[in-house]
């Protein structure tokens, strides 16, 4: 049993080692899954840059041929295509580097995959996800490549435009640096009326736009209460879960430990009953011996009464024959012998009347003589015929002696019987003893057998809530990493807004610097002498104080976001790398796009 136990731990150390590297495995796999599933967004976005790069490249290439550049979209749009190709060549890189280190992953990858050859099922899962993930590598890789070669496009286009010399000429128009770009906005002498009115409208946008970004503030404000709340309600439900995985882990293994207990109970039941059918069916065989060494015994005790009687019978028939027979011929002689005594005696008294008769007449000796010898013949006749009389006396008591030693020897022979029938009514009883016994061990033999369906049913339920429990724990995990996702979705949503209203911000104090530097704005109409002092109210200076706090705050609030990565690895159990983070770069590009699209002003 100790031996069995050994094993049996030996089994289930060995088991939970093979599922915690099975278990590290598909984290690893799922770590993989998801770079590769955040690269390939990346590259969506990356592509979506391409093309709106492309549609600034010939507004570049047309305001580059230009002999006079104007002020208006064509500026705009040169200064778009600038930023944003230097923008797609960075994101560019950054893709390259992750997309190396995304190669190595699955590389090792490979390698921990060919460890588990020899489960079956599993390995050939693993390996499809595995193939799945190369070939979604090898397409991003791909795309990559085709990326980097519209980016180099993009850049030689760049690099031949500024080596023209109408892009350095000084004809007011100066973009090498964002504070030399201000400041000729600022020296522009208006010509017209219409760009006077151009501009005004450009100041009202700005100063609506200012007023929305404050709008926009607040509501970033409320929403990120919002989803702070939902972070602590996430972060209790994925305690809860965590808490409940627990409890169905330790289920598991009680559930496992019982099956374990109840398979060597259900062992040593199982030797229990062998040795028990064992001795039961010794026992059988000795009863069948015990019954036909009784049987014989049976028959041979009625085979010897049957001879011991007849025997006896015949014995004694002749015996008693034997012995009237005897009787008889005694009597006979008895009689014969008193007969021949009478008539002796009355013989004799006749002799004696005659030898008085002889004597009293003196008469012939010789008579006398004669006569005294037939009186002694007679008297030895009666003595031979009286000791023949004792000889048949003695004969018939040795007779009856021997009649009572047959008697005596019937009396033996009987006890003999006796004790025979009360040997067999003893084998008798140990023959009912041992039926019973036989059928008390059929009885136990069917309670240990009804005890271990049992215990199998038992041993089967606990397979099945094991397999159950197993299939719940996989539900929760496909939950909760839902739930990361949604959570990650929800997390980049608001980074793309953050990150929006801190360019708005930094738009918008690059501009109030300019303010402070520049107060008023001097307005030349139609080339007079007259000028037009245009500056700021002070509610648009304290919107701009405002967005300048706003920006503090939103600096605070991206701290929040750590929050996320700590919920995401406690309910994944692996934390997700940091350039999958850097990729988000990008994410806010169609925010930019939109913003440019929307300014009728040069971005800074």
């Amino acid at each position: 049993m100790e031996t069995d136990a050994v094993d049996s731990l030996e089994g289930i150390s060995s088991n939970e080692e093979v599922i915690g590297e099975l278990g590290n495995a598909g984290e690893f796999l799922a770590k993989v899954e998801l770079d590769i599933a955040c690269s390939s967004e990346k590259l969506v976005n990356l592509s979506v840059l391409v093309m709106h790069v492309a549609t600034r490249e010939n507004d570049f290439e047309a305001f580059v041929s230009e002999e006079e550049h104007m002020l208006g979209d064509s500026c705009e749009k040169a200064l778009e295509f600038d930023l944003l190709s230097g923008i797609l060549d960075s994101e560019v890189q950054e893709v390259d580097k992750f997309m190396s280190t995304l190669q190595a992953d699955v590389i090792s990858a490979r390698e921990i995959v060919s460890l588990f050859k020899d489960l079956g099922e599993t390995f050939m899962e693993m390996e499809g996800k595995l193939c799945d993930s190369e070939q979604s590598l090898k397409q991003s890789q791909d795309q990559v490549s085709e990326i980097r070669m519209q980016s180099a496009k993009f850049q030689r286009i760049l690099s031949c435009s500024k080596r023209d010399e109408h892009w350095n000429s000084d004809k007011g128009v100066d973009f090498p640096t964002d504070n030399q770009f201000l400041n000729t906005n600022a020296n522009i002498k208006m010509q017209t009326a219409g760009q006077q009115r151009n501009i005004l409208r450009i100041l009202e946008k700005t100063l609506a736009r200012e007023i929305d970004l404050e709008k926009r503030l607040t509501e970033s404000k409320q929403m990120e209460e919002e989803l702070i709340l939902r972070l602590h309600s996430s972060e209790q439900e994925a305690f809860f879960l965590e808490e409940e995985e627990a409890e169905i882990w330790e289920r598991w293994f009680q559930a496992d430990n019982a099956s374990e207990v109840l398979m060597g109970i259900s062992k040593e039941l199982l030797s229990r009953l062998q040795i028990f059918q064992f001795n039961l069916n010794g026992a059988v065989q000795r009863e069948a011996k015990l019954r036909s060494e009784l049987e014989c015994t049976t028959e041979q005790l009625k085979a010897k009464e049957i001879n011991i009687h007849k025997l006896e019978s015949s014995e004694m028939e002749n015996a008693i024959v034997g012995l009237k027979e005897k009787i008889s011929k005694a009597e006979s002689r008895a009689e014969s012998a008193e007969a021949k005594s009478k008539l002796l005696a009355e013989s004799n008294m006749e002799l004696n009347l005659e030898l008085g008769l002889l004597k009293d007449s003196g008469s012939i000796s010789e008579k006398v003589n004669s006569l005294e010898r037939q009186l002694q013949e007679s008297d030895i006749r009666l003595q031979h015929a009286v000791a023949s009389a004792e000889a048949n006396q003695e004969k018939q008591s040795m007779l009856y002696s021997t009649i009572e030693d047959m008697e005596n020897l019937i009396k033996d022979l009987k006890l003999k019987v006796s004790k025979a029938d009360s040997q067999a009514d003893s084998a008798e009883e140990k023959c009912i003893i041992l039926s019973e016994s036989n059928m008390e061990l059929n009885k136990e033999l069917r309670f240990l057998s009804g005890r271990l369906e049992c215990l199998e049913a038992s041993l089967h339920q606990a397979e099945e809530m094991k397999i159950a429990n197993a299939k719940d724990i996989a539900i929760r995990k496909k939950v909760i990493t839902d739930l990361v996702m949604q959570l990650a979705i929800e997390r980049e949503r608001l980074h793309k807004q953050i990150s929006t209203l801190a360019m708005e911000n930094k738009i918008l104090l690059l501009q109030l610097q300019k303010m402070k530097k520049d107060p008023s704005v001097n307005i030349d109409l139609n080339g007079g002498g007259n000028s037009k002092e245009f500056s700021l109210p002070k509610h648009d200076l304290t919107d701009i104080t405002c967005a300048r706090e706003s920006k503090e705050e939103l600096t605070k609030l991206l701290a929040t976001g750590s929050m996320v990565d700590v919920l995401s690895a406690n309910c994944l159990q692996h934390s997700f790398s940091s350039p999958i983070f850097r990729l988000r770069k990008t994410d806010m590009i169609p925010a930019t796009l939109a913003l440019v699209s929307d300014s009728p002003t040069p971005l800074h």
